[in-house]
């Protein structure tokens, strides 16, 4: 753990010194490594995106314009299947995405990136979404800043093998150093080419389906929909981290698991009243739209679990969490309430420590995780550590960690942990369905 500025980095390098540092895939530690012919045409290793029933999405970043497509089957060494061609140039930052469609379910799906018929990356796989009766595991956390690179919890996380990562937020810090930030293009793609440069973190995507949510660094401290850059930022956002969105605005979406366990991703950036505003009717985190769509989802769905991610706490109270938009989250309880939903399961990130947060006045579980590499807030703020770790219930903030959520399909459980960057259990329960 450190927090000195990365060395390697130069304050405002060119695009292709940036990518170079990446460019190598031979170092990266994954599960199969084939030789590549044509590596360079990469620039960093490719990652599977917001996996659903049937399709899914393949991020691509080129260090130069090429035409690049992804073959895929469901054994390495038969890659029968082939998606459509992208072109791939300097107008998108040398990053695309293709939809791989008609997978299997409960597969392990192989795949690799090529250019014409020469291999340009090495393999990489993912698991879809399981079926009845099977069991599987979700990582989760948030917050990573270019200075502590390597992001070194990645490699923990990867020995957890879990079959899915959400990603709540701060993937980028966009706005720090301050005295350097400009909310434009070209600073946004800067910074997220920076961060996707790690090779941790490459090497960990590039083995499982990804989930990311945005949250406020991103955009600005304490972003909200007010921000004129908003569109902006969302749009460099999607080319580095690709998503199934709802809409073409706002990054909101649900994707089934499995029967049992739905996970429903909330954009808390892109509609939310300033943080000033009054509390009352008229505020809102999600604003009305998303707002509609997210009881509507949780009305609709039939999986014992709904997941949500949240990038901020639900039950934290804070200027920039739920607790500031009251109103709204006592409308969203009231709700869950009416319509006896249970089993609703939060998972958050954005305080740089992890928690705890399940309140039985809501009827809502919440796990907050995080950092996983970045500050840490108990180190800074002595009064934050005291006043979270009040009561029996968990609080840590001595390292970087992450969550699991395990879903046992043989007693219809999920059971939830949590691991420091030494690979320690900090926290361990088991949720029942109520």
């Amino acid at each position: 753990m450190h927090t000195d500025p990365d060395d390697d980095y130069p304050r405002e390098p060119s695009r292709r010194r940036a990518l170079q540092a990446a460019a190598s895939f031979g170092a990266l530690p994954l599960a199969v490594a084939i030789p590549v012919v044509h590596a360079a045409a990469l620039a960093f290793a490719p990652a599977c995106f917001d996996v659903q029933e049937d399709r899914a999405l393949i991020w691509l970043c080129a260090n130069e314009a090429v035409k690049l497509h992804v073959r895929w089957g469901v054994a390495p060494d038969a890659l029968m299947h082939k998606s459509v061609e992208r072109a791939v140039d300097a107008a998108s930052d040398f990053t695309s995405h293709v939809s791989l469609t008609g997978l299997p379910q409960a597969a392990t799906v192989h795949y690799r990136v090529f250019a014409g018929d020469t291999a340009a990356s090495e393999l990489c796989r993912f698991n879809t979404p399981r079926k009845a009766g099977q069991s599987f595991s979700i990582a989760f956390s948030g917050d990573m800043q270019e200075t502590y690179k390597p992001f070194r919890i990645f490699d923990v996380m990867e020995a957890a093998k879990p079959d899915f990562f959400v990603h709540l937020g701060d993937t980028v810090y966009a706005d720090s150093p301050k005295r350097d930030f400009s909310p434009t293009t070209r600073h946004y793609r800067m910074k997220h080419a920076r961060i996707r440069a790690d090779r941790p973190l490459q090497a960990f995507m590039s083995q499982r389906a990804n989930f990311a949510i945005w949250d406020d660094h991103e955009i600005e401290n304490d972003a909200h929909g007010g921000l004129p850059q908003l569109p902006i930022a969302e749009a460099v956002f999607r080319e580095y981290w690709p998503c199934a969105s709802v809409e073409a605005a706002g990054l909101y979406r649900m994707t089934s698991l499995s029967p049992a366990v739905d996970l429903i991703i909330v954009d808390t950036r892109r509609f939310r009243s300033v943080q000033a505003m009054v509390d009352g009717p008229e505020k809102t985190m999600l604003g009305t739209q998303q707002k509609k769509w997210f009881l509507d989802t949780l009305k609709r769905s039939k999986a014992t679990f709904k997941i949500v991610a949240t990038s901020v706490p639900f039950h934290g109270g804070s200027q920039d969490a739920w607790g500031n938009y009251k109103t709204e989250r006592e409308e969203i309880v009231d709700f869950l309430k009416r319509e006896k939903i249970s089993n609703v399961v939060m998972i958050s990130a954005d305080y740089h420590f992890a928690r705890d947060w399940s309140n039985k006045r809501t009827g809502i579980h919440e796990f907050m995780a995080g950092p996983l590499a970045t500050f840490l807030t108990f180190e800074r703020n002595p009064e934050a550590r005291a006043r979270h770790s009040k009561g029996p219930h968990f609080a840590f903030g001595d390292d970087f960690n992450f969550g699991l959520l395990a879903y046992d399909a043989a007693n219809n459980s999920l059971r939830v942990s949590y691991q420091d960057s030494q690979s320690k259990t900090l926290f361990e329960t088991v949720i029942f369905p109520a």
